[in-house]
């Protein structure tokens, strides 16, 4: 440890050296504004010889600090494994590994040791009786109670709503299998929602009203709200949801739970009251540089001339960034969370002087990105959108794109799909 700590202040004086004014007493400012005091750089050789004899005197002690790490690296998770299944029960509520039959238990040991929630077609899982199901819903692990539920729901002898409504405050967090979207990090409450069936609209409209009146810290509660009509019984929860904080940085406050907020922003903005509009647009140029396609979704299909002050600050701010990747990837980066035709449609629909301004700017600037991914489909949607929304305010761009707008229509091709059949149908959280 003492090893780790005078190499880390050795870089650290290397690197004020370095960027350092030449006199001893003159003064700098840091990365971080603070007033750093400078002095005069050793010579290199003399350098190297210190760092040197220091590493020598260090390395046998260092030698017994890396042993020890790699030896408690390889005791820790059997250690913690071993604790766990050694637990005795306290509470009648709950269960330990130690409390179900010795057959069973090192399937439950290894459930535990992989930490993940995950599917299991095994033999293991499909023995495991449904009173057992019921204890381990029970269990002092999360991941074995959520590996539990998920077994439950694929039972046609339980009950599924029972099973949702008896499970919602379970807001341990716990990681989950999503295949090639990798692992996720989710409550057992939201994984057990995002799995969940309803044979009816009506029981699900339940398991909603139960969720947003008394659940709705859940994640679950806001990816709802783009899906769920407008109840004037919602409101008051859904606003308090769209202006509460979510998992703010414990350090610089930012809000890291927007992506959940865009949800509830979008929520409120279904009940078209001008008074929240103000408040959504606030929330979106504060984080203006994090906007996902609902956000654009919002103001395209809710417009207001408030929001142009917020697709200005995109336009400007991130529009030119994207990557190439649409939005649902997997790079998770900002930049990737709405693609170029998300913003292009929000912003079209203005339909004023400021929007064809901004418009007439995108179709200027963009053949310059030549290095754009997509550049030329994107250039073709701005052309698009604005042959498709005539207004008095796109007339000189109109004629401006006519000749390219009827050629790329022309080579349009159109597809009928058959009508879904809705008679009997199964119902998700999210659709």
């Amino acid at each position: 440890m003492c090893f780790g700590l005078v190499v880390s202040n050795l870089k650290y004086n290397e690197g004020a050296w370095r960027h350092a004014p030449r006199r001893r007493g003159d003064t700098h400012y840091g990365a971080g504004g603070g007033r750093q005091f400078a002095l005069r750089k050793p010579p290199l050789r003399q350098s190297r010889k210190r760092l040197a004899a220091l590493l020598w005197k260090l390395s046998p002690a260092v030698s017994q600090y890396r042993l020890l790490m790699i030896r408690l690296k390889h005791l820790l998770l059997p250690t913690l494994v071993v604790l766990l299944s050694s637990c005795k029960n306290e509470q009648g509520n709950t269960y330990a590994i130690k409390d179900f039959r010795k057959s069973l238990q090192p399937f439950l040991f290894n459930i535990v040791s992989e930490g993940i929630v995950t599917y299991h077609d095994s033999s293991n899982i499909k023995s495991i009786t449904d009173d057992e199901l019921i204890r381990l819903s029970k269990s002092e692990s999360p991941v074995l109670r959520a590996t539990a539920i998920r077994e439950m729901l694929d039972r046609k002898s339980f009950n599924h709503f029972d099973i949702v409504m008896n499970h919602l405050d379970d807001t341990a967090i716990v990681a989950t299998d999503n295949g090639e979207f990798g692992i996720r990090f989710e409550a057992v409450s939201d994984y057990l929602i995002g799995r969940s069936t309803w044979e009816t609209a009506q029981a699900r409209d339940k398991t909603i009203e139960q969720i947003l009146t008394k659940h709705n810290y859940l994640s679950s509660a806001y990816n709802i709200l783009t899906r769920l009509d407008a109840q004037e019984k919602y409101y008051p929860y859904i606003k308090d949801m769209a202006m509460r904080p979510r998992r703010l940085d414990p350090y610089d406050g930012y809000e890291l739970g927007f992506d959940d907020i865009e949800y509830a922003l979008y929520g409120l903005a279904k009940f078209k009251k001008k008074e929240d509009v103000q408040l959504i647009k606030t929330k979106l140029l504060r984080y203006v540089w994090k906007l996902s396609d609902v956000s654009f979704r919002l103001m395209k299909k809710f417009p207001d001339t408030a929001y142009l002050d917020v697709l200005q600050a995109y336009h400007r701010r991130q529009f030119y960034q994207f990557s190439g990747i649409r939005p649902h990837g997997f790079t998770g980066y900002n930049a990737d969370r709405a693609a170029p035709e998300d913003f292009i449609e929000a912003l079209v629909v203005q339909q004023n002087d400021r929007s064809a301004k901004l418009l007439d700017t995108m179709l200027t600037n963009l053949p310059k990105y030549t290095c754009m991914p997509d550049q030329e489909n994107i250039i073709n949607a701005v052309i698009e959108q604005i042959w498709e929304h005539p207004c008095p305010a796109y007339a000189r761009l109109r004629e401006k794109v006519k000749q390219k707008a009827e050629e790329t229509l022309k080579g349009r091709i159109s597809i009928s799909l058959d009508p879904i059949d809705t008679r009997k149908r199964t119902y998700h959280w999210y659709n």
